[in-house]
């Protein structure tokens, strides 16, 4: 906390010039990672598995053939994830492996 009090009180050039000799050092001793080192990631590919599943919000007969494909490619390359499961479970309500409960109401 003294230290802090110190520094409030220093002109400006000299605590301009402590920092920039910590960020040196920082540097030298390779601490510092700079937005320039960083690599760019590119946007998802096409055929990531996100988006092979993203397509689909439900199973038709219309796009069964398509949601097939898309169970095989995902599988084939990206093996079991959660795109994957999410295409098998709308698949298996398609064709009634699992049926959605209701919610009972009684009445009296």
């Amino acid at each position: 906390m003294v230290i802090k009090k110190i520094i409030q009180c220093l002109p400006d050039s000299i605590v301009d010039a402590v920092n920039a000799h910590s960020l040196a050092e920082l540097d030298r001793r390779k601490l510092i990672v700079w937005a320039e080192d960083v690599p760019v990631i590119e946007a998802m590919e096409e055929h990531s598995a996100y988006n092979l599943a993203a397509r689909f919000q439900k199973v038709t007969p219309e796009n069964m053939s398509e949601v097939l494909k898309a169970l095989a490619t995902i599988y084939t390359n990206y093996g079991n994830c959660l795109a994957l499961t999410y295409l098998m479970e709308i698949s298996a309500e398609y064709f009634g492996l699992i049926v959605e409960e209701e919610k009972c109401t009684t009445t009296t």
